[in-house]
């Protein structure tokens, strides 16, 4: 039987109105995990029991190896945020130590929103790689249409083409036509931005 995720035991207290944060007011470390073996070994997870989080923006700062992305992609499991760009947090077999992390990690709340999404960066670039092949297809698609339904009606033709011209046009909106023409500052903006809306 699966055992219970962290994040539905999660605690919610104070409140406050929906827009002022912190929402996640602390991450707190219940016993359990095997602390010979990763991530539990690393010091920083070992000898973690509550991780306040007073501010609306949190910064991890340490040297390499010190266990500041496990931490966050442990949080990101027991929130069982969605992320961009890879595998969910749930299904990414390189995860796998995070998710064990996780269940043993309490979120307090001031206020649960399931508004948000977990972005590695190195996921940011199989986004848009995914997103380049779609367009692809999505281009390829409406140009075996003109093959196809060259000799129809141009309204069964646009019949035919809609959802993916329609589906064409929201990524060209969402995401502009090619991220990978814009820096990398630019291209996270551009593919951050409108899920913070």
């Amino acid at each position: 039987m699966p055992k219970r995720s962290a994040s539905l035991e999660n605690t919610r207290s104070g409140g406050g109105p929906l827009g002022r944060g912190p929402f996640l007011r602390a991450v707190r470390r219940r016993p359990g995990g095997d602390e010979t073996r990763f991530p539990f070994s690393v010091p920083a997870i070992r000898t973690l029991k509550t991780l306040e989080l007073p501010c609306p923006v949190t910064f991890f700062v340490g040297e390499n190896g010190s266990g500041k992305s496990t931490v966050l992609e442990a949080i990101a499991a027991a929130a069982r945020l969605p992320t961009v760009g890879s595998d969910d947090v749930q299904a990414d077999g390189t995860l796998a130590a995070q998710r064990q992390l996780a269940d043993t990690l309490e979120l307090v709340w001031s206020r649960r929103t399931k508004r948000g999404f977990f972005l590695r960066a190195e996921d940011f670039f199989g986004f848009t790689k995914r997103l380049a092949v779609t367009r692809t297809e999505l281009l390829a698609r409406i140009a075996e249409i003109e093959v196809e339904y060259a000799d129809r009606s141009a309204y069964a033709k646009g019949l035919a083409a809609g959802p993916a011209r329609a589906s064409l046009g929201a990524l060209e909106a969402r995401y502009g036509v090619d991220l990978d023409a814009n820096s990398h500052g630019q291209s996270s903006t551009c593919s951050t931005s409108p899920r913070l809306r």
